[in-house]
Order: C-alpha cells, then structure tokens, then sequence
C-alpha cells in the first residue's frame, strides 16, 4: 500500500514540476525581440541589429537605431525562413538560421532586368499636337485623402466635388476608394492656362478638347509650349525646355541639337531608380546605355542568421497554456491523487483487510509463544527449586539413619571395657 501512495505522490510531484518549470519557446502569434547577425555565403555581413557588429563589419548606418528586432510571428512582415527559424526557439537561446532563396528573398528574374539609353527622349522644337486628350473616367483615391479633403468617410454613391466638376463615390475597400468623373458633355472649363470643353463621355474614358489661342503657354513635363497656330483638331507650338527635368530614372539634361531637344540621363552604378512602385539598382553603365535591376539586392542568395531571443512575448492564442500551466498540472495533481485514493480503495482494501488482520493474528501467537515460554521457564524453575527440596530432604534423611547406626557401635565397646 505505502509503495502505490508513494508512486501517486512522485507522479504528482513530477506533473507540478513539469508545470512550474516549463519553459518558454517561439510559436505563431508570439511577439519575440531578436538580435540578429545577417550573413551571405562568402561570410559577409550585409545586416545587424548589433552596433559593434555594424561599426566591425563596414555597414552602419548613422540614421538607424541599433537595438532588437521586434516582430510579431505568423505576421509575414519578415521574409518566411527567417520566422520558421524562431519558431520551437527557447528565450535566451542563439542559433544559426540556414535561408534559402525560396524561404528567403526569392530567385533572380531575369524579366526584372532591363537595359535603357541614356538618350530618353528626342523633341522637336516646333511641332504639332493634337487638340484632344483622354483622360479615365475613374481613378482611385486611398481612403484616408479623402478623408483629409472631405472630412468624412467614404460610402458608395457619395458625391464630392473634384473643383472642375462633380464625383460620384463607386467603390470603396478597407484602404481605396474609386471615384468617378460626373463632367458635362458640352461644358467648358476655364483655368489659368487655357480653356477645356467636355466634348465626349465614353464607357471607360472622358474626352477633352484644348481650346487655347494663339502666343498661349502650356506647361508640359519638359518646360512650356508656346501656341503659334490653332487648328480644328491640331495646334502647332514651340518648345522651350529648362535646362533640366526630372525623370523616373533621376535628373536629365536638356540639350539643344539642331532643330530638336534631347532628354539625356547620366546616371552611375548603384543609382536607385523608383519605378511603378517598384525600387531598382542601376547594375551597370556604358557609353550609351545602363542597366537597371529590380530584383530585391538579396535574390537568389543563400542567407545565414545567427540569432538570439531576447525576449518572448506569448501571443493570445498560444498563451493560454503558458498563463494558465499551474491550474492545469494542479488540477492533474487532484485527479492523480483521487485516481490513486480510488483505485488503491477499491483494489487493495480487501488485500489490507487481509494484511492487517495477519498481522494481527501473528501479534497473538507472538504474544501467546512470549506467555507459554514464561509459563515455561517458570514452571522449570518451579521443578529445579522441587528437585533441589527433594534432594536436601534424601540427604538429610540420609544422615539421620546414619547417626542411628552409629552410637550401636559404641555401646559395644563400652561393655567391654567393664568386662
């Protein structure tokens, strides 16, 4: 019985240990700081949120703030390998993580590598354009400019006004709102450049007229235009550029060439490039042309982490078990022991019955053997103290008939010696 009550009592010792001791480890929906140290295949350094390691390996930045990285798991606001690394990883633990391309930056595509000439773009200086342009009959908005022009949130069918004309609100998502044009066929817009006439509404396109007269100056993208001549569907204008304009491959010089412009960039290796939202590198120039790269600067590379958790932030859905441990291992300790005080009473209280009342009956004849061997050796005792009185009394008797004979002696010899 004290060998079952002992084994309950160690397995429920071990169940609350196990419970107290526990120790944290990353899982999705955790909030974890990390240290990390970056490294390519060759060994180099590329990032850390170490200071010393930054100054050491040549790439600090001034403008950053040097301390652990805090990310949420499971927020994929981190390349993929890098959280399935800390995923299972204990606070305090340092370990390498080992990321390949797939888990990492992704492969290089060729598609995203692009030649261009330095020479953008030729101008005439005199030349003809036409007097119509189209424009979308939407565009989109996000919804917290329309909050900031409008004052209001945006709701399907509202109409705002777009200072030309009015805009009707045709769809809004948790970010954007599409807004529609809502001109008048025949209406005419006056500003400081020119006048506008609405002459067509198309299904997904508005077409406006320029009306300007003549000496008019429009501004263009590379500087203004001067009206010579207006015609029915065509005006002819003049350029005259600046000396440099901005362009989506950096700032380009304007050079007069005969009786054109040309747009020419000169950009160097390393010069970032924004295009459709998109961040190029330009990888590499020659005389008359240069190559832009728009892969990710760590595309197809194989990237090695060493990383150490700071600390361990146990998310909702995975904290419930951390925050609640002991409850849960002191509630198995209750059933462990009930368990155990059930069993043992329904399976060994026959078997105790038993024992005890074994126990007791080897008590009695214990008891019963220590009476019968007092009885034993007193009763000896008794014989030997018999004996002994027995023997006293033979010999006493024995010298007494000894006396008797022998004064018979000498009464013989007295009568002798009267004779």
């Amino acid at each position: 019985m004290k060998k079952y009550v002992l084994i309950s009592i160690l397995t429920a010792l071990l169940l609350l240990s196990a419970g107290c001791i526990i120790e944290k480890r990353v899982e999705k929906g955790d909030t974890v700081k990390v240290d990390y140290i970056g490294k390519l295949q060759d060994g180099k350094i590329f990032d850390t949120s170490i200071l010393e390691e930054a100054k050491n390996a040549g790439v600090y930045n001034e403008s950053r703030i040097y301390e652990p990285l805090t990310l949420k798991i499971g927020d994929g606001k981190t390349i993929p390998g890098f959280e399935n690394g800390l995923i299972g990883m204990k606070e305090g633990e340092t370990k390498t993580i080992t990321i390949p391309p797939e888990q990492g930056y992704g492969a290089k595509d060729p598609t995203l590598r692009f030649s261009q000439t330095k020479i953008l773009e030729e101008i005439p200086k005199t030349q003809e354009i036409s007097r119509f342009e189209e424009i979308p009959r939407t565009f989109q908005a996000t919804v917290s400019s329309f909050v900031t022009r409008y004052g209001k949130q945006p709701t399907v069918g509202m109409i705002v006004d777009l200072t030309d004309w009015p805009g009707q609100v045709v769809e809004v998502t948790a970010s954007n709102v599409i807004i529609e044009h809502k001109p008048e066929v025949g209406k005419s817009i006056v500003n400081e450049v020119t006048t506008l006439t609405i002459t067509e509404i198309k299904d997904s396109s508005i077409v406006l007229r320029y009306d300007p007269k003549v000496g008019d100056i429009i501004p263009s993208e590379i500087g203004d235009l001067t009206v010579l001549e207006v015609t029915d569907t065509t005006m002819v204008v003049k350029a005259r550029p600046q000396k440099q304009i901005e362009t989506v491959f950096g700032m380009a010089n304007v050079i007069e060439s005969g009786d054109k412009y040309i747009i020419k960039v000169n950009p160097k290796v390393g010069d970032s490039i924004i295009y459709q939202n998109q961040i190029g590198k330009v990888v590499e120039v020659t005389s008359d042309s240069f190559i832009v790269d728009f892969n990710h600067p760590l595309a197809g590379e194989t990237l090695y982490f060493t990383v150490t958790t700071v600390v361990i932030e146990k998310g909702k859905e995975t904290g419930f078990f951390e925050k609640y441990r002991l409850f849960i291992f002191g509630s198995l300790l209750i059933v462990v022991f009930a368990a155990a005080y059930i069993f043992m009473t329904k399976f060994y209280s026959k078997e105790e019955k038993e024992k005890k009342k074994e126990k007791s009956t080897t008590k009695k004849i214990k008891a019963a053997k220590e009476v019968m061997n007092g009885e034993l050796k007193e009763l000896a005792s008794t014989v030997e103290e018999v004996e002994k009185e027995l023997k006293t009394k033979k010999e006493t008797k024995a010298k007494k008939e000894e006396t008797k004979t022998k004064p018979k002696a000498k009464k013989k010899t007295s009568k002798k010696k009267k004779e």
